[in-house]
């Protein structure tokens, strides 16, 4: 048998003569690539890094009007016989999941007709039981999108079908496309039928869903019953639709749901299932963290500016505020929201400043613990107390100050404590304001 070391020399060896011969024909890595492979595919070749498989190769050689053998010695072609199949066998299965995702990418960019013809180039001979589902349903959905509502019917009810063997999770979302596609075909009946067994499934199964994908169901079956001027039945069913989706808020909620249905599926070994929702929760996970660092800039920055000319920061300030691009990044824009009101607070204008405040502090309310909803909570406390609003004001100072001390920061929770504390001192709360500043003693001691 051969050892890591023999491979990997074989590797090099393959890789500096398939680079030569390239080069020798003036050819990129992309040319010599597509439409088969990969750039990097090329390059980690030429490297030594992977060793190729024979179909590979014979590809290869052929856009380089080579035989393969020109690229192998004959100890090398040897070796590689050895394990060709398997390395073929595993690569056609990469192969064939990159495309079906390619093409469900396709459909979800809008481009079915290519989603299409990337699906039916896709061989059946080389498709695994649930790859075949995957590319049905893909199919179908492509095809429906195209006005292709007969073929899509007919791929699609093939595709569920297969999935009463493998009880496969697919079988939800083909019923769900079946109904679209019946009803778009006039058949009411048995649109309402596929939807109607959905919806008996999405309520029996015990298993973790996905909320937007009940909520679609729901939508669906609404927009039937409105076909049908079933009006309160619509009303009810896009009730629950809307109660799906509720719960759903937050990206933590968001991140908790998909990690727990990727759970499920890894335990009854449905694995590429696992693997989507790890990814949709490693995503999530992603983006949270982008999210944050990108508010705590803006907080942080918006500290900074208030050591400057107040009415400079607060024009500033008002112009960030106007950028579209801020208005998908809640946080940001509530950071910057509440820097205006502390502005405005400072320069003397309560009245506008508290109404800053309180757009900050509800748009930070959907976002879980963090540095610059505490923050935002702790200003807009201190400007109700200024209103003399105490009730609003104590609620959002409890808020900011429990939200600091789940996160651990026990600088920010000593100083804010201490200013709570002064606050509740000169309302005449002795009592309330003591209590206060032993959490913020205590938050020192516990810092140091």
């Amino acid at each position: 048998m051969e050892s890591h070391s023999d491979l990997q020399r074989i590797g090099q060896t393959i890789g500096a003569k398939l680079r030569e011969a390239r080069l020798a024909r003036k050819l990129t890595q992309s040319q010599l690539a597509r439409p088969d492979f990969s750039v990097s595919y090329v390059s980690a070749i030429e490297r030594g890094q992977i060793n190729p498989s024979l179909r590979a190769l014979e590809i290869f050689a052929q856009r380089l009007g080579l035989s393969s053998a020109d690229l192998l010695s004959k100890q090398t072609g040897q070796t590689l016989q050895g394990f060709s199949e398997k390395d073929v066998a595993n690569e056609n299965k990469q192969d064939t999941e990159l495309q079906l995702l390619e093409a469900q990418l396709l459909i979800l960019q809008g481009d079915s007709r290519q989603a299409a013809a990337l699906l039916r180039s896709l061989s059946s001979d080389t498709l695994k039981s649930q790859q075949e589902i995957r590319q049905c349903y893909l199919l179908g959905i492509a095809l429906y999108h195209i006005g292709l509502v007969q073929e899509s019917e007919s791929v699609l009810t093939e595709a569920l079908k297969k999935t009463i063997h493998h009880k496969d999770f697919f079988a939800n979302h083909i019923c769900n496309v079946l109904g679209l596609v019946h009803v778009s075909m006039h058949n009411y009946t048995q649109g309402f039928e596929y939807q109607q067994r959905n919806l008996d499934q999405l309520e029996k199964d015990e298993q973790p869903h996905d909320a937007f994908f009940n909520a679609q169901v729901y939508t669906n079956i609404g927009l039937h019953y409105r076909d049908m001027d079933k009006i309160d039945d619509a009303i009810e069913m896009l009730q629950h639709a809307l109660a799906q989706t509720k719960e759903f808020l937050s990206p933590e909620q968001l991140t908790l749901m998909y990690w727990n249905m990727s759970r499920y599926f890894a335990e009854v070994q449905q694995y590429f299932l696992a693997t989507l929702y790890g990814h949709k929760t490693l995503q999530l996970l992603v983006q949270e963290y982008s999210d944050s660092m990108r508010s705590e800039i803006y907080h942080n920055f918006g500290r900074a500016l208030l050591h400057q000319d107040l009415q400079t920061a607060l024009v500033y300030l008002e112009k960030l505020l106007q950028d579209t691009s801020l208005e998908k990044d809640t946080l940001v824009y509530a950071s910057i929201t509440a820097t205006i009101a502390e502005v405005l607070y400072r320069q003397g204008k309560l009245k506008k400043a508290y109404e800053y405040a309180q757009n900050a502090c509800k748009l930070a309310s959907a976002y879980g613990d963090r540095i610059v909803a505490a923050s935002i909570f702790i200003t807009c406390g201190s400007i109700a107390h200024a209103q003399k609003d105490y009730q609003i004001g104590d609620a959002q100072f409890m808020a900011g100050l429990s939200m600091l001390e789940r996160l651990n920061d026990h600088v920010e929770l000593a100083d804010k404590s201490a200013m709570y504390a002064q606050l509740l001192d000169e309302r005449g709360l002795s009592k309330e304001a003591l209590k206060f500043y032993k959490q913020a003693y205590k938050s020192i001691l516990e810092h140091e």
